[in-house]
């Protein structure tokens, strides 16, 4: 009997400490998406603003780009939602 007691109070010690393991990896996980997240929003608004500075000096190209953007994605759209 004293060896069942034993052998459960293993078990739950080493449940504990993956417990805490998996809970740990889960927050560093979690911190390095948001880090990760944050860098690449930082990318994103550079690259808009100089899309902005682009679009300023090429108005004409600009609305080129935007009218075959616009087709391709409507095509597309088009495409899946007759399926």
């Amino acid at each position: 009997m004293a060896d069942l007691k034993e052998t459960e109070k293993e078990i739950r010690e080493t449940l504990q400490r993956e417990k805490e393991e998996l809970k740990n990896s889960y927050n560093n996980l979690v911190k390095r998406l948001q880090d990760e997240g944050k860098k690449l929003q930082g990318e994103m608004q550079k690259e808009y603003k100089s899309a902005r500075k682009y679009v300023k000096k090429n108005p004409e190209t600009g609305v080129g780009i935007a009218l075959a953007s616009g087709l391709i994605v409507g095509l597309a759209l088009a495409t899946l939602l007759r399926r």
